[in-house]
Formats: C-alpha cells, structure tokens, sequence
C-alpha cells in the first residue's frame, strides 16, 4: 500500500457492519457511498442465489454491474425497485446514481480519479 497505509482486513475477509462503517468512518446505509469521509467510495452487494438484486462481477474483477438506487418510496410510487433513481435531483443537484455515472463516464474518457480496485471486503 502506498504512503504507509496499514492493511486491516484481507481481500474476503468477512467483518461486521460496525467494523466496516469504522473503517469507512461512516454510517454505510446506501448501496453505493459515493466518497466516504475516508476518501473511498464504497459499493455494497450482494451476490447470493436469493439477493434481491442481479448486481455482479465481471472480467475479473474490473467490470461492476450494479443495480443502483431505485427511486425514493413515496405514496404515489407502488413499486420503486420499477425505477431507476434519476442522475439529478430536482434542483440539479446530482443524486448517487448521477455521481457514480459521472465517475463511470470521466474513467472511461482517460479520466484520472475513476476506480482503482475491486475488492471482496
């Protein structure tokens, strides 16, 4: 690890919640935590047989297909996981979605700030 990082956890490694919001030094609510206080953005799934989502690994490691943020639970919407989140909120401000599409689009362009690894932690 560069500039004397201490590894805590090993690549598959299983931690508990409360180990991993310590390391991340945030409350990890969301699937996608675009960011963090710890200066990483975290994506979590799940990639059971049962998972509610169909969120996967691909080309070994390098390529993440994710679900991402359905739209909020409101009183007129009946099913949200039927809506995608959009990438801006009403007053253009960029929703989760719309981070990570810009980081995705930016990385894919040459950008230098795109994702760096794809761990199991």
């Amino acid at each position: 690890m560069a500039g004397g990082e201490v590894e805590l956890f090993e690549p598959g490694e299983i931690i508990s919640y409360l180990e991993m919001c310590a390391e991340e030094q945030a409350s990890l609510q969301r699937g996608m935590n675009f960011r963090l206080p710890s200066g990483r953005t975290v994506i979590l799934m799940s990639r059971r047989p049962n998972a509610p989502y169909a969120d996967r690994i691909e080309d070994e490691g390098r390529t993440i297909i994710y679900e991402g943020h359905d739209v909020p639970r409101t009183p007129g919407i009946r099913d949200p996981k039927l809506l995608d989140q959009e990438a801006t909120t009403p007053t253009r401000t960029l929703t989760q979605n719309g981070l990570f599409e810009r980081a995705a689009r930016f990385h894919r362009e040459g950008g230098a700030w795109g994702p760096r690894s794809v761990g199991t932690r």
